[in-house]
This record gives structure tokens, C-alpha cells and sequence, in this order.
């Protein structure tokens, strides 16, 4: 750097690209020490990462003296190379007690051991290297400051300790979850184009360093203080929304949307709010889908049918049922997204965006009700009831005229009698509304009860379509006029 960089301080006129590394520097300065969303929106473009990486190394299995720090230096000479100044980087080995956690395992971190340091940077790196008698198991894990979130942890087997500092980088850099803020697209709800951090700043290679086509992110709700600093309560998902990166545009990518509400990005943005997205980095893993009813978690919608749509101009196929928890086990697919559909007797319950492998479990509250199955229930019961008297209803009739027809007037007569002594319409109301007023088959959710009242209403109306009392009426003039005509 000494003699490049002195001799374009000899030029009377800075070059523009001394103008543009000096002020990627100014802004480095500006937000090196400042935790806020504020700081680094106004400059998001320039804005490096500020990495802080933990390297904890165990290797009794196979000793090497210095085997950490030699690790440490390989792995910092090449993030220099390639992610500078994108990264802005401080590498440490762990040791003590942090080492020893480290080493037992990455899934058992929390946030007690993020504190008012750790939060100086964007991102938390925890790498660790331990040997066994078949080679090294690497497992790495992000926490990412911004949004207080902690990323899956990633892990891969090297046989070979040459290989190491490369495989470490790697896992590193798979590691990553960047950020991007969130742009809408005039006109064309279905995509949005992805702003990344650091997007602007100079870099060392042209290849895409974190993104690649078909990455899933998780879209973000992100509400700062009047200082700027973005609480522990201050970022919220967006529902049942996942991004997928589908076509880049220079610094920027469009994204497509998968969502199962109909606006997820139409919130108006006031004062300090913003949309931003996280990658999510995915494990070779089926996920756990757990439908419940929204009042009450722990009631689990059991029984119910799970269709998957793969792509959007896909057919969708029946994935199975769930089970007695209301859960069913989402296969990983081709396809990083795919669609579930939550049905229960042809109703359409939910619509849900899902990327198997992001995460071991996902929760889903439904607008669903024991009330309106009970309510179901205890009507499909009066509709068999109900078929069943319509079917001995229209026999009767029918062998009530053919007596007429043939002349035994009695045998009609007879007949007839047992028609007017079957239960009509006046009963089956009754006990409709004996059903409608139980307790049990009424709903606080108010559009649950909409569709209770609903199927009230479905089978009120077909009481009047196949019990009308007109019929019976004609039937009985018919068979006055027959009596009329036989005295006469």
C-alpha cells in the first residue's frame, strides 16, 4: 500500500478512485462504533460489516502446537483478499470459558452471551474446530446485531488438515446472512428488489460473494428508537412471507414474493420504520409444520389435509394429513419455497409460504374453532337424518298416487297417514336451533362464527327445498278431490 498510495498523494489532483477510497474510509470511521440502524441507513450502500469472529479450536484428539493461531492467521489473510472492505473484521481466539462452550456445541448459545461489546458489531461469528479420530468437524453460527437474531448452526467434516483454512472460510461465508432493505415494485406485487448492504462498496473479485439465484430471506419489520438504535422488541417478521432471489440487477436484486396474506409490504412506512430482509441459511433438513388453533396453541389441529404446490404455475398435490399434534413433516424439495394449503371438508383454512430446511419448526395459528366442528358435526348428523326422510318422504308420496291412480282409495288414504305422521319441517327447525344455541357451538372468533352462521343458514335453506309443506298440501287436495269424486 506505502508506495502505490504515496504516489498518488504526489498528483496535484486526487484521482476519482483516491476520492472513493477516502470517503469508504470517512464512512468507515463514521460507523465503526455506532450499533444503530440510523448510522448505517443513511450510508447503507458504504456501509461495511462490522464482523467480530470467535475462533475456538480442540484438537487433543490430534495435538499441534499453535494449530489455533496458525488457523486464525490463514483464515484472516483470506478474508482480507476477498471480502475487504466489504468485511470489516476482528478475529479472535477463544479461550477460557467461552472456548470451552464453543467447543461443546454452537445450537446451545443464547443471548447471554451477547453484550454491550458484541453489540458494537453487525454480525457474531462463533467458529469452532475440533478434531476427531476421522479428521475435523467444523460448526459455525451467526448472531446478527442488527435484528437480534441468532442464524442456524452450519457444520461440515474435513479429513484433511491442509484443507482447513479453506474449509473454514467456506462455512464462514455460507455462514453469512446478509442484509438488504426492501424496495416495492410499482404495479407488480409479486416481486420486490433487495438493496444489500455494502452493495456499493469496491471489491476485489466480481463474483457474488453471499447471494446466489433462488436464495430465501426472511422480510423484516424493523422500528428504531429516537436515537436510531433498533430494540430488543423492535424487529418483527412479517408474517407468513419469504423472499427468494430471483433475477440480479447490478448492486440490487429482484426478489419474488411468497406470501399467504394478500398485501405483506403495503404497511405505510412512518418515521422510523423499515423493511429489511436476512437471509436464512438452510440445513439438509425436513421441517415441522404444527397447525393450531389460534385461541389456544396447545390444541392442534388433528386430522386436517396438507396440500403442497411446489411452483406457482404447479398443480397442487395432497402432502397428508396431520397428526394428532396437528403437525406434518415437510420433505426438502428442488424448490427452495413451496405453498402449503391447510383444508378441512373442502374449506381452504390457510395459505402458507414454507422453505424446508430454514428452520426444524414452524408454529401456525389458524382461524380455526372446535365450535364450528362440533357445529359440523352435530348438522351433518340432522342432514343424514334429513336424507333419509326426504328418500321415505318421496316413496310414500309416490305410493300414495299410485293407489289413487289404481282407485284404493283406502290403501291411499293409509298411506298418507303414515306420510303426515313423519316429522316436518316445523321439527327439524327446532331442533336446528337447539344446536345454533348451544354454548358449545358458538365462537369468540368473530369470522369463525360468520362461517358457523353460515352453515346454519346452508341448512335452513335446504329444509325449505326438500320439506316444503306445499307439496304435502297438493298430495292432500289430490287425494280430497279422489273422495269427492268417488261419493259423487
Amino acid at each position: 500500500m506505502s508506495n502505490g498510495f504515496w504516489s498518488l498523494l504526489d498528483n496535484r489532483r486526487p484521482p476519482r478512485r483516491l476520492l472513493r477510497v477516502a470517503f469508504v474510509l470517512c464512512i468507515c470511521c463514521l460507523t465503526m462504533h455506532k450499533p444503530t440502524f440510523a448510522a448505517d441507513k443513511k450510508y447503507w450502500d458504504l456501509s461495511p460489516y462490522r464482523v467480530q469472529l470467535h475462533l475456538a479450536v480442540e484438537n487433543r484428539a490430534k495435538p499441534q502446537v499453535n494449530l489455533g493461531n496458525n488457523l486464525l492467521d490463514l483464515i484472516r489473510q483470506r478474508i482480507d483478499a476477498t471480502l475487504y472492505p466489504v468485511w470489516s473484521s476482528q478475529l479472535s481466539l477463544a479461550e477460557g470459558p467461552l472456548r470451552h462452550r464453543l467447543v461443546s456445541g454452537l445450537q446451545a448459545l443464547d443471548e447471554k452471551l451477547i453484550d454491550a461489546s458484541a453489540l458494537q458489531f453487525d454480525k457474531q461469528l462463533y467458529l469452532s474446530v475440533r478434531a476427531t479420530a476421522l479428521g475435523y468437524v467444523l460448526e459455525c453460527r451467526e448472531y446478527d446485531c442488527y435484528v437480534r437474531r441468532w442464524g442456524p448452526v452450519l457444520s461440515r467434516r474435513v479429513r484433511q488438515e491442509i484443507s482447513l483454512p479453506a474449509q473454514c472460510y467456506d462455512l464462514l461465508r455460507e455462514t453469512f446472512a446478509p442484509l438488504a432493505t426492501i424496495r416495492p415494485i410499482d404495479k407488480d406485487d409479486s416481486h420486490v428488489v433487495l438493496r444489500f448492504k455494502g452493495s456499493d462498496l469496491p471489491r476485489r473479485t466480481t463474483e457474488n460473494l453471499f447471494t446466489e439465484l433462488e436464495d430465501v430471506y426472511q422480510p423484516l419489520l424493523v422500528r428504531t428508537s429516537s436515537s436510531g438504535e433498533v430494540g430488543p422488541d423492535g424487529v418483527k417478521e412479517i408474517p407468513w412471507t419469504i423472499l427468494s432471489l430471483a433475477e440480479p440487477q447490478e448492486a440490487d436484486w429482484k426478489s419474488q414474493v411468497h406470501s399467504g396474506i394478500r398485501t405483506p409490504f403495503g404497511l405505510r412506512r412512518r418515521g422510523r420504520v423499515a423493511h429489511l430482509a436476512i437471509a436464512t441459511r438452510h440445513v439438509p433438513r425436513p421441517t415441522s409444520v404444527r397447525f393450531h388453533a389460534r385461541h389456544d396453541p396447545t390444541q392442534g389441529l388433528s386430522g386436517y389435509e396438507v396440500f403442497r404446490r411446489e411452483t406457482s404455475d404447479s398443480e397442487s398435490q395432497l402432502l397428508g394429513f396431520t397428526d394428532a399434534e396437528g403437525a406434518i413433516m415437510v420433505p426438502v424439495v428442488e424448490n427452495p419455497v413451496s405453498t402449503l394449503f391447510l383444508r378441512s371438508d373442502g374449506q381452504l383454512l390457510a395459505k402458507i409460504p414454507i422453505a424446508p430446511g430454514a428452520v426444524s419448526q414452524v408454529e401456525v395459528p389458524v382461524a380455526d374453532d372446535p365450535a364450528r366442528l362440533r357445529a359440523q358435526a352435530d348438522l351433518g348428523a340432522l342432514r343424514e337424518k334429513l336424507i333419509d326422510l326426504v328418500a321415505r318422504r318421496t316413496l310414500l308420496m309416490a305410493r300414495v298416487r299410485d293407489r289413487l291412480k289404481k282407485g284404493k282409495l283406502g290403501e291411499a288414504q293409509q298411506l298418507y297417514s303414515e306420510l303426515d305422521g313423519l316429522p316436518g319441517q316445523t321439527s327439524f327447525e327446532q331442533q336446528i336451533s337447539s344446536v345454533e344455541n348451544n354454548k358449545l357451538n358458538r365462537s369468540i372468533d368473530a369470522r369463525i362464527q360468520a362461517r358457523i352462521e353460515k352453515l346454519f343458514a346452508d341448512t335452513r335453506k335446504l329444509l325449505g327445498r326438500f320439506l316444503s309443506a306445499r307439496e304435502i298440501s297438493d298430495l292432500q287436495n289430490e287425494l280430497t278431490a279422489a273422495r269427492r269424486k268417488e261419493k259423487s
